[in-house]
């Protein structure tokens, strides 16, 4: 289990620790991860949509904190701080960043 966790950067023993439950942790991440928001960010981006860009990031990087999926966390961070600074040469960039580390937890918790 722990290696499992490790091949995507997440730190098993701090998750354990917070969510004793790791069959409801999963579920939970399941629900998470499955959030439009997360494909609906790229049109939102591709549209300069950032005000509701913005705000649909802030919600998914608060939740990947509390779910303790802190790689995915930093990669919509830095979403959020482009939009937040007005800095949109790498937004897009960030943006498949994200969207490839949310696919590698995706794939350990959907095996």
């Amino acid at each position: 289990m722990r290696n499992k966790y490790a091949s995507c950067g997440l730190n098993y023993d701090i998750i354990l620790e917070r969510y004793p439950n790791i069959s409801e942790y999963e579920e939970i991440v399941n629900a998470y991860l499955d959030d439009d928001f997360f494909m609906e960010l790229e049109e939102m981006l591709e549209s300069e949509d950032y005000a509701m860009a913005k705000d649909a990031t802030k919600g998914l990087y608060i939740l990947a904190s509390e779910l303790c999926l802190f790689p995915l966390y930093e990669r919509l961070l830095e979403i959020y701080e482009d939009l937040e600074f007005e800095t949109y040469q790498e937004l897009m960039e960030h943006y498949r960043d994200m969207i490839g580390t949310h696919s590698r937890i995706r794939g350990i918790f959907n095996a």
